[in-house]
């Protein structure tokens, strides 16, 4: 698929994305969707986590978030955002970019810390049981409390029932689901979170 960053400074970049049929990533379409809901980034801290080719979090970054923060388990990946990221310097993009090489797992995300937005966006056929790890972890709970946490949806019809009832677990989210693009992205924050929904 052919992807390139959208709007802000690095815009009309085109992106190297790896030849994978098992990678997905979000349309042009529905991330030009997203950034619109969210609105100004500047000063925001940004995660994309399984970041695939990076375009989100590059496209955070280009629309000048203050730091993003990109996590990716599979090195093959890796290599392809390392060399995104590279384009986006030579555009004159110069906010903070973090890649990190790992497996998404709850450790991972603790050790990245606070952010205002986490983007996450699993394989569908692991989103559900992804998503159940970590509503059982308090600690990732408690990192989320002050943070918009945006969760690509799946798309087929028996992971998207498994991914609703495995959400529907925990009382600690208040979340809606929002039609950007071509895609469903569910928007949540942990009760008591101090900051009002973008």
């Amino acid at each position: 698929m052919s992807l390139k960053i959208i709007s802000g400074l690095a815009r009309g970049i085109m992106l190297d994305t790896p030849d994978d049929r098992a990678m997905r990533p979000t349309s042009g379409r529905s991330r030009e969707a997203l950034f619109s809901s969210l609105g100004p980034l500047n000063g925001m801290r940004f995660a994309d986590i399984f970041a695939g080719s990076g375009a989100i979090g590059l496209e955070a970054a280009s629309r000048g978030a203050g730091e993003v923060v990109l996590l990716e388990g599979n090195p093959r990946h890796v290599k392809f955002i390392e060399r995104n990221i590279a384009k986006l310097r030579r555009a004159g993009v110069e906010v903070p970019i973090e890649l990190i090489g790992r497996k998404a797992i709850a450790g991972a995300l603790l050790n990245i810390g606070s952010c205002d937005i986490w983007f996450f966006d699993p394989p569908y056929a692991e989103s559900a049981g992804y998503l159940l790890e970590l509503l059982q972890n308090d600690a990732v709970l408690d990192l989320w409390c002050n943070s918009l946490v945006i969760w690509e949806m799946p798309d087929t019809v028996e992971d998207r029932a498994l991914f609703q009832r495995v959400f529907e677990l925990n009382d600690r989210l208040e979340s809606r689901v929002k039609h950007l693009g071509s895609s469903d992205f569910l928007f949540c924050r942990v009760a008591g979170s101090v900051n009002d929904e973008h």
